[in-house]
């Protein structure tokens, strides 16, 4: 029998005001022009119709050169974007991992954001008490929206154990993920950090292999992301789709940048981040949906990626695929002006050509 909905506020921790008002609002309050809170500055305004002016003006007065410029420009772009797949393949070579074992175990914070995922909250937990890793040392966080009751009651029944804490949200905007996450950096007592979703089922051994990462990539290393491998490819056509792009994002395209020692576009779950560089950098833009906010305020730290995978599922109809990719388009357009507005202190942070390829493979990735 289910809990009513005081009940279950009183099981769980339920964000005041205050801490509220902070996860909505830290972030663009102490970088305002990393924030997508405003994506768009009238220079760019400015700039955009400038540049639909001269397209018109150049149509019309010479129209089979203007398009054919188009043309031959379309067709490099995408040439490109072939070509940077055939050199991360090339260079493929399975990422070896090794174990953490330390005498004395840092404390390990779980972040798991969740809305109307009731049906998956046991399966996720059960999973989660898989971890090797001590109880003692681990923290979960199970982060619900107030007025999701099914998803809270789902929570509150399933944390039985005293390392899983159940942090309720309240409804306010923007109903993001990043502000749940905002809110539950905020309680994180770990000196290491890792997101999973509602659908992911990490490998057992992902935290030691995450915290033997960070061992060997020094003060430096500041993120650790983990491959992601659809689970059901062979269940439909749009599964096999999603198994085909996580196979080139996180076997070819992330451990090549990885390589190069350059900051990686992360995958929204199974990241690990030390908590105090997490922090440093204001967390998550709770208005930036595109899944890599933080990565972009972390410019002068490095990041990595290796191969212990964490398995997800992804839904069979057309209309979920459309549903879920529908948004990042233009989330990805706000998140990229956000980045330009900022590009002269991304260059004062870090050398002159480590920025460049960011903004390339966002382009040639958003083009194949």
């Amino acid at each position: 029998m289910g809990m009513d909905g005081a009940d279950l506020q009183r099981a769980a921790y339920k964000l005041d005001a205050a801490e509220l008002e902070a996860a909505c609002l830290g972030f663009h309050r102490a970088h305002p022009h990393r924030s997508a809170k405003r994506s768009i500055y009238i220079t760019q305004w400015l700039a955009f119709i400038a540049l639909i002016a001269v397209f018109v003006w150049a149509a019309q007065r010479a129209p089979a050169l203007t398009w054919g410029a188009v043309h031959y420009v379309a067709l490099a772009v995408f040439g490109v974007a072939i070509a940077w797949r055939l050199i991360a393949a090339s260079n493929l070579k399975r990422l070896l991992w090794r174990l953490a074992s330390p005498a004395k175990w840092p404390n390990y914070t779980i972040l798991c954001p969740l809305y109307r995922e009731a049906n998956v909250v046991p399966d996720l937990v059960a999973s989660l008490r898989m971890m090797d890793y001590p109880r003692d040392a681990l923290q979960v966080i199970l982060l619900v929206e107030g007025d999701d009751h099914e998803t809270l009651n789902a929570a509150v029944s399933a944390s039985t154990s005293p390392a899983i804490e159940v942090v309720v949200v309240p409804a306010a905007t923007p109903r993001t993920k990043p502000k749940a996450l905002n809110a539950g950096l905020a309680r994180a007592r770990g000196e290491f950090l890792v997101v999973y979703d509602a659908e992911d089922r990490p490998h057992p051994q992902q935290l030691r292999a995450a915290l033997a990462s960070f061992q060997d990539g020094g003060e430096q290393l500041a993120c650790v992301q983990a491959p992601l491998d659809i689970d059901n490819a062979s269940d439909s056509w749009i599964a096999r789709q999603f198994a085909a792009e996580y196979a080139i994002q996180f076997r070819e395209m992330l451990p090549m940048l990885a390589r190069w020692k350059l900051p990686l576009p992360l995958g929204g779950s199974s990241n690990h981040f030390k908590t105090a560089a997490l922090r440093a950098t204001g967390g998550w833009d709770p208005f930036n949906v595109s899944k890599d906010g933080a990565q972009n305020a972390m410019n002068s730290k490095r990041f990595s990626e290796w191969d212990m995978s964490c398995p997800i599922r992804v839904p069979f109809a057309h209309k979920c695929l459309v549903g879920k990719r529908n948004p990042w388009d233009p989330v990805n357009v706000r998140e990229k002006t956000c980045a330009f507005a900022h590009k002269i202190s991304v260059l004062s942070a870090r050398d002159f050509s480590r920025p460049v390829p960011l903004s390339f493979l966002w382009v040639t990735a958003k083009s194949a």
